[in-house]
């Protein structure tokens, strides 16, 4: 913390009056003399650079640098769940496609049931115990599939079950991730930790399927799993080494009062204009980008006949997702936390324009397509830090994971509207008219952060202090 010296030997600003000083002839670290009497020490910084240059941190950064590599490694495991998981019902079980259907729709389930009753049960409970817990159920989850397959008692109903309790897992593992995220980081690096985490989940969604064709072709699909069961069990080992801890607090509440505090998160998300307006845009955006996928499949493998290039194209993507998010801190302090919303959105969704509009030699439909992808995730992954990082400021800490859980459930309540959309658009009116159609909505969907409450976000208050949940500071 900085301190005003008074005068040349006055004490610092509120300490006690027979302070006796400095120590003869020795400084006090970021002492430096000042021609005008007044004298600024700014210690903190030279304390930080000393304890880094000496291979120390705050005890804060040693613990997000443990929930940081415990998260981008447990992330790449998931990738390969997600790939080796469908695949081994496809190609071990011989589902039909009705199956696969039905096994997506498990998965997909909870991230709309689980988050408002998460939220509120995260709220009360010791954070890290939690995550620790998630991740060792999910390593036991994704290791009873290769134990079955072993043993000859795999079938489709333990894959359902696998399926629907791993979507459960992920969607509390996310909202107690991101609750605890602010109690490990200060007001001044949320933004800059929200690109880490981000940029960790770029890169296992850029190199993570790879990883899972390689598995899966190396050692089979059922045992490509056990990969993913090694991430849970690093993850929830780095967790356990993390040294904040909090109480539980019991949820002992009257009916009335129960659902009051279930909705309390929603009545942030919603009542706060500039947040209510990212995670509208939030939500129609991400049904666009659930669209695109569907068509950006049929037209780049059917239509242009790319095969294996179409992996490659995919991957720039992955790539683009990543620089948006190490981005976006930058962006934040250039332009403020509204503007640099705009600036990410306004670039992601005209860019998809190019996938449909690549023609010519296939080098050039590569290139446009990688381009377009390349462009229109590093915007995505910009603005997903910087939504995440309003709703940390303008939350207090009673209510982290119930508003992560509201507005989670707020931005992704379309996305299965959204991919059933782009499959009807898809067999009605083709792949590129579908990809020239899409990204239209998403320039439409601007329109909520091009209202004053976004634009003029420049800086939200941490809401640490704020002693009556729900209520948020002007930004």
């Amino acid at each position: 913390m900085d301190r005003l010296w008074q005068g040349v030997t006055g004490p610092p600003i509120g300490s006690s009056p027979d302070w006796p000083g400095p120590h003869p002839g020795r400084k006090l670290l970021g002492d430096r003399s000042d021609e005008g009497g007044l004298r600024r020490v700014r210690h903190t910084r030279l304390q930080a650079w000393q304890a880094r240059f000496h291979g120390r941190a705050r005890p804060g950064e040693r613990d997000f640098r443990r929930l940081w590599a415990g998260d981008a490694v447990s992330q790449l495991g998931s990738q390969i769940t997600l790939f080796a998981l469908p695949y081994t019902a496809v190609s071990v079980l011989h589902a039909p496609g009705d199956q696969l259907g039905l096994l997506q729709a498990l998965y997909t389930l909870p991230f709309l049931l689980v988050p408002l009753p998460a939220g509120l049960w995260l709220d009360h409970r010791p954070l890290r115990g939690v995550l620790i817990t998630v991740n060792v159920v999910c390593a036991l989850l994704v290791l009873s599939v290769p134990l079955a397959a072993a043993a000859g008692t795999l079938g489709l109903a333990q894959l359902h079950l696998v399926a629907a309790l791993g979507g459960a897992a992920t969607v509390t593992s996310e909202i107690a991730m991101f609750a605890l995220l602010p109690r490990l980081v200060a007001a001044e690096r949320l933004a800059s930790a929200n690109s880490r985490l981000n940029a960790g989940l770029a890169v296992a969604v850029t190199s993570g399927p790879g990883i899972a064709v390689w598995l899966t072709t190396r050692f089979g699909a059922p045992n490509a799993l056990l990969a993913d069961c090694l991430t849970y069990l690093f993850c929830a080992v780095a967790l356990g080494r993390i040294t904040h801890r909090q109480r539980s607090r019991p949820i002992q509440r009257p009916g009335g009062r129960l659902r009051r505090e279930l909705i309390a998160g929603l009545r942030v998300v919603l009542g706060y204009p500039p947040l209510r307006r990212i995670a509208v845009h939030a939500a129609l955006f991400h049904a666009c980008a659930q669209a695109v996928n569907v068509a950006l499949v049929v037209h780049l493998v059917r239509d242009q006949r790319l095969g294996g290039l179409y992996g490659l194209v995919l991957v720039c993507g992955g790539l683009g997702g990543t620089a948006g998010t190490l981005l976006a801190p930058l962006l934040i302090r250039r332009l403020g936390h509204g503007r640099a919303a705009l600036a990410a959105a306004a670039v992601a969704a005209p860019a998809f324009w190019l996938v449909p509009a690549a023609a010519g030699s296939r080098a050039t439909v590569v290139a446009l397509c990688s381009a377009g992808l390349f462009a229109g995730s590093a915007g995505a992954g910009a603005l997903s830090v910087v939504s995440t990082t309003v709703r940390h400021l303008a939350s207090p800490p009673a209510l982290h994971a119930r508003v992560s859980a509201a507005f989670r459930l707020v931005t992704f309540a379309l996305v299965p509207l959204g991919a059933l959309t782009g499959g009807l658009l898809v067999d009605g009116v083709g792949a590129r008219a579908t990809l020239w159609a899409v990204p239209a909505v998403m320039v439409a969907a601007l329109l909520p952060l091009l209202t004053v409450p976004v634009r003029t976000l420049h800086h939200v208050e941490r809401q640490d202090h704020r002693a009556e949940p729900g209520l948020v500071a002007p930004g």
